[in-house]
């Protein structure tokens, strides 16, 4: 038995992975992570100005391979690198050459020479000896929402109604008041149900009928949710919204008249 496999057909927003079957969003390609299965999305010949991995400041790229260790843990007598470039003779006859560097911080051997390296939170400039402040929020991932830097360090923090974790560096949520846990509001083709990050349903919140619901928005301050209720034509689609008072059930249920389309509208999301 034979199977036929046919290409498949990406979107123009989107980008066909060599494999011929996975489609990614073309924001995705060549942003230093592979998001296609076979890593085409940054293959050489799609991001000629790209590395599939950049090193971090202070940090010494192991030859040939993505991996990156501290230059601090060059030449200490332990390998590194999978091909123990960063250990090796060169590690003796080149250690003198550094005290002639000039380096600001620190200087190692490498095999490319003596090389300037800087403490932690600073980067080379491009002298080659001097080191400055490096903005670590200019990194994505730093801090999980603010982030501020700060002479050789930086700090992380949270916007209004999160708590900066014991790690100082991720955020959660506050929960106000704390006998109201979070929940979650599913809409499906027949209705809209609320259930606890457990799974188990909210037995105070009788779920409320629905058709084809394509949209929904929930508005905290006024503990009101929206949704699009799809009819059969244009003129049976609405906006509809009700408050869930106290997490207590869907209460003041009604119809918003508003001039745009929304059958077709949806139709287009679906």
């Amino acid at each position: 038995l034979a199977l036929l496999l046919v290409p498949k057909t990406c979107s123009p927003k989107q980008f066909a992975c060599r494999d011929q079957i996975t489609c990614i969003s073309k924001g995705w390609r060549c942003d230093g992570e592979r998001d296609c299965p076979d890593g085409s999305d940054e293959a050489p010949e799609i991001c000629p100005q790209s590395k599939a991995q950049r090193c971090q400041p202070n940090e010494h790229n192991c030859l040939g391979t993505e991996l990156c260790v501290p230059m601090s843990r060059l030449c200490n007598g332990v390998q590194d690198c999978m091909d123990g470039s960063d250990e090796g003779p060169h590690c003796r006859e080149l250690r003198s050459n550094c005290s002639r560097l000039g380096c600001q911080h620190h200087c190692v051997p490498t095999l490319d020479g003596p090389t300037c390296y800087c403490n932690n939170s600073f980067q080379l400039q491009a002298d080659g000896k001097t080191c400055k402040d490096f903005d670590e929020c200019s990194v994505y991932g730093t801090c999980s929402q603010l982030c501020t830097n700060t002479d050789g360090s930086f700090t992380c923090g949270c916007v209004e109604g999160y708590l900066l974790q014991p790690d100082n560096r991720s955020c959660k949520a506050k929960n106000e008041p704390v006998d109201r846990f979070p929940v979650l509001l599913i809409a499906n083709s027949q209705n809209i149900l609320a259930t606890y990050l457990s799974g188990a349903q909210v037995s105070t919140i009788t779920p409320t009928s629905t058709r084809q619901t394509t949209a929904m928005d929930f508005s905290y301050a006024n503990e009101t949710v929206c949704w699009v209720h799809v009819g059969d034509s244009a003129a049976q689609t609405q906006l509809k919204c009700a408050r869930i008072p106290g997490l207590k059930g869907f209460v003041d249920e009604h119809t918003i008249n508003i001039s745009l389309s929304l059958h077709r509208e949806s139709s287009e999301m679906g």
